[in-house]
């Protein structure tokens, strides 16, 4: 499976198309309006310091989480954005969003992490600008030093993010859900940058977490977070599948490992909500979408289009069919666009 197959097909028939060709002409209604580089994230906790399962937020400590990462996360919108106007074939498009990332590039955002929660958090967010770069990077207009500058800020922060997952992180965070996105990250920049190390931490990665999964596809720490569990069970695949997917060509059997592991994983879900039951035994509470507390969003399944662009998947795909579009941002935005 090729990443973005249709990506060169759709910047030749855009030089065909008038529409797509004026669009591209007019760069000032196409291009990203850049925040200020968000260089230092320094937050606490989301969740109320009597929370021993993390899973009960504090309205205050997460309001103030939202409004740190809320700069990264709308920027990381936009990013996802245009990179799938640059994949439908406007190259107008794929020079904003390298422009945008230069920007952060070369101010080395993100580059000052203060406290444990910006380390862990941080590594979804490196994930999200890499996949949009991932998209582009060919179609752009984009001169050899400017990549260099974008190539070497994504790889310096994917391998702080390696390095602190490795050597500091908490017990938990280094080998859940958490992990995983900094694999994703991992992934996508050694995608992106050619990084033969990256790729091999990312594949490494990917296999500790998929390796926890028990003989139903239950990841034991995400199913240790109480009422929000399947919450984080899905958080922990959509990086799983996709960093997988992303290594596929590059010798990396990653769904093979560990008996199927990932496959496990990704079967869980759907079974999971057509047997409540399932995880309320394993977690030991009611989940929260079953509770009325939370509905599933479209964006929390966006990972499946990776995994039926390699494998057939009946339940899965007759699970995630009344969710369509999917799309989530961190993962590249429009999944149809990239897979």
């Amino acid at each position: 499976m090729k990443l973005f197959p249709s990506l060169p097909l759709a910047l030749a028939m855009a030089a065909l198309t008038p529409t797509l060709a004026a669009a591209q002409d007019d760069g000032a209604e196409t291009c990203i309006a850049v925040p200020d580089p968000v260089v230092s994230l320094s937050y606490g906790s989301r969740y109320t310091d009597e929370s021993e399962d993390r899973s009960d937020f504090d309205e205050d400590s997460n309001a103030a989480v939202n409004e740190a990462l809320g700069p990264i996360d709308d920027f990381i919108q936009e990013l996802a954005s245009k990179a799938n106007e640059a994949v439908r074939g406007d190259q107008a498009a794929a020079d904003c969003v390298t422009d945008a990332i230069l920007q952060w590039a070369e101010a080395d955002a993100l580059s000052e992490l203060e406290t444990m929660n910006a380390r862990i958090s941080s590594p979804a967010r490196i994930a999200g600008i890499a996949m949009a770069y991932l998209q582009v990077k060919e179609a752009a207009d984009l001169d050899p030093d400017a990549a260099e500058t974008i190539d070497s800020w994504l790889v310096a922060r994917a391998r702080a993010a390696a390095d602190y997952f490795d050597r500091d992180a908490p017990p938990g965070s280094s080998r859940n859900n958490l992990r995983a996105w900094a694999g994703l990250a991992a992934a996508s920049v050694g995608e992106a940058a050619d990084d033969d190390y990256l790729k091999s931490w990312a594949a490494h990665t990917t296999a500790v977490i998929a390796c926890q999964a028990d003989e139903d596809g239950a990841l034991p720490l995400e199913m240790a977070r109480g009422p929000r569990a399947l919450h984080y069970q899905l958080h922990a695949v959509a990086p799983l599948v996709v960093s997988a997917a992303l290594l596929d060509d590059d010798g990396y059997s990653l769904f093979d490992n560990c008996d199927g592991g990932i496959h496990r994983v990704v079967e869980f879900i759907p079974r999971a909500f057509e047997n409540p039951e399932l995880v309320t035994e394993k977690a030991g509470e009611d989940q929260t979408y079953f509770a009325g507390d939370d509905e599933l969003a479209s964006f929390e399944l966006a990972w499946a289009d990776a995994y039926l662009s390699l494998f057939e998947a009946p339940d899965l795909e007759a699970f995630v069919e009344e969710y369509r579009p999917l799309g989530n941002s961190k993962l590249g935005g429009s999944q149809s666009a990239i897979w």
